[in-house]
């Protein structure tokens, strides 16, 4: 791990950067064909893009747990209204552009979150980080 610290303390991360994708299904799609989807299909199609493979350095898909959600409900804690999150995780945010911004990966993957996304609801969150427990 790269990170620089002070008296032992976690310092932000110089070397990685992090892009948090809060995404939101289309209605007319079920859970399930969601989850398929975005598992099986889209995961490949940004797998196979040359700009994500020399640039990107992790790529996660968070799927949100239906059963743990629901209780949590029961609590009335707030939740986020969306059906999962993705991180892209990159040296920079200039890489991380240089990916989104490729031609074939912005029309590859505009393409198919036509498909099962609906792209008028997804928040983003550029993230610098620091971990306190990293084992």
């Amino acid at each position: 791990m790269s990170s620089q610290t002070t008296d032992r303390q976690p310092a932000l991360r110089t070397d990685r950067v992090r892009m948090l994708a809060l995404i939101t299904k289309k209605p007319s799609i079920s859970h399930e064909e969601f989850e398929r989807h975005w598992f099986e299909q889209h995961s490949q199609v940004i797998l196979s893009l040359d700009a994500a493979k020399k640039n990107l350095l992790k790529y996660e898909q968070l799927h949100i747990n239906a059963n743990i959600k629901a209780l949590f409900q029961t609590l009335n804690a707030p939740l986020i209204d969306c059906d999962g999150a993705a991180i892209l995780e990159a040296e920079s945010y200039e890489t991380l552009f240089k990916v989104l911004n490729d031609p074939e990966f912005k029309a590859a993957i505009d393409a198919d979150e036509e498909r099962f996304l609906d792209r008028s609801k997804t928040r983003i969150l550029p993230l610098d980080f620091l971990a306190f427990i990293d084992k």
